[in-house]
């Protein structure tokens, strides 16, 4: 009785283990796939903001500490549409919000840098899935070949 009790515990010791290792690869993954976004785009402002992340994440926060976002520049635009435009103007400004909330950096970003920063972010995403394709087709040929 007390062996198996001992059994048990080992095998729920080793899942808990194996669902900690699972999760620290899928952290390790996601890490290696935004520096790899980073590398790819330097200079665009979305690679930066994103870079800065990451650094916070290792405990090093280089930030700019002022504050600076563009929730100002949200509020004060088409103050005067919203009673003429209505819902149509509250709609627009919540999809930019979403949209800079999207795009790394995207909140400091005014609305025309911020399309052209989303369209190149766009880019790097797909360009990162078409890797990342890559790599999982690859990896499953190998398993494929290890089983036969």
């Amino acid at each position: 009785m007390e062996l198996e009790k001992n059994k048990l515990d080992s095998n729920k010791a080793r899942d808990l283990n194996d669902s900690r290792t699972v999760i620290e690869r899928g952290r390790r993954i996601k890490i290696a796939a935004e520096i790899g976004l980073v590398a790819s785009s330097k200079g665009r402002q979305w690679s930066r903001a994103l870079h800065r992340r990451l650094l916070r994440k290792k405990g090093r926060d280089y930030s700019n500490k002022n504050g600076c976002n563009n929730y100002q520049m949200m509020n004060n635009v088409g103050k005067e549409d919203h009673e003429e435009g209505g819902d149509e103007v509250v709609e627009i400004e919540r999809r930019v919000r979403v949209l800079q909330s999207l795009v790394p950096g995207g909140e400091a970003m005014e609305m025309e840098s911020l399309f052209e920063e989303t369209a190149d972010y766009i880019e790097a995403l797909e360009g990162q899935v078409s890797a990342m394709r890559a790599l999982a087709t690859f990896l499953d040929g190998l398993e494929k070949k290890w089983i036969m």
